[in-house]
Parts: C-alpha cells; structure tokens; sequence
C-alpha cells in the first residue's frame, strides 16, 4: 500500500496492490479521499484502507507492507505511534485482530512502485477505482519487474 499528498487539492491518493504468493495480482485499489492530511497521516490512512480493503475482497491471511517505517513499526507494536496517527493506527489494529493471520513490514520505497502508481492515478478519479483478478494495465510493467525480482529472490 501507498498514499501521495495532494495539497493543492486538499486530498490524498491510496494505492493498494494485493498479490498472492507467487506475486500475481488478485486485487487492486485506487482511492481518492478528500482529506488534507500530511504525508505520516496519509500513509497511516493507507494502511487502515489497505486493510479494510483485504478484508472486503475475502483475505483473511496477509503480509501488509508500507514504506513508512513509522507506521509499520506503530502497526506492529514496536514503538508507540505519533500523536498525529494514533487514532488511525487503534483503529486499523482493531481490524487486523480479525484476520487469522498478518504481518507488518517495512519496504523501500522503490520497492513499492506499482502501490504508488495506483495513489498517484488516485489524483484523476473521484473517489475509488478498484480490480479484481486482474492487473491495472497502467501497473502492468512495474508488476512484472517486481515478480521478476520476488522469483529470483529465492
């Protein structure tokens, strides 16, 4: 998942992308929500969509990953959230009590391009776009370079 700031709209993007374990897509989301939050909070926001999102396309086991390192660590328990996204962060570990099993990780922001791709379309839609089994064709290139890497990662 990936939120982007746009400012002058007042607004945020999300991006999720949910993949099985071979790293084909199952579903996808493009969300515009007229919030005028910072970066941290919109990226907390992303992860709260990114698992409500989970939950209403029938994922019950997941492995959540952000490129924030704040959230994901506030998410996983590690350090205790910023003022600014704690009441956000109580809301989405409510849900995740929900799901059999999750995991919370941090990745490089290069490694989430196809998630930013779909919270920057986010900026032309008004309010959600979503697909499911199939792959967004505007995401297609950064998809495949990521099964690329995920296949020759082990």
């Amino acid at each position: 998942m990936a939120a982007t700031v746009f400012p002058t709209l007042k607004a945020i993007g999300i991006g999720v992308i949910i993949r099985d374990h071979e790293g084909s897509v199952i579903a996808a989301l493009s969300k515009h929500l007229a919030l005028p939050l910072g970066p941290l909070e919109a990226e907390a926001k992303a992860m709260d969509e990114a698992v409500l999102f989970a939950w209403d396309v029938g994922i019950r086991e997941a492995i959540f990953e952000t490129d924030s390192s704040v959230v994901s660590d506030a998410i996983a328990g590690s350090t205790t959230p910023p003022v600014s996204i704690v009441d956000i962060t109580a809301g989405t570990l409510l849900w995740l009590r929900d799901f059999r099993c999750t995991q919370i990780q941090h990745v490089r922001q290069q490694a989430n391009k196809p998630a930013h791709t779909l919270a920057h379309h986010a900026k032309g839609i008004t309010y959600f776009m979503m697909w499911t089994e199939e792959c967004p064709p505007f995401i297609d290139t950064f998809v495949l370079q990521d099964a690329m890497f995920f296949s020759s990662s082990f």
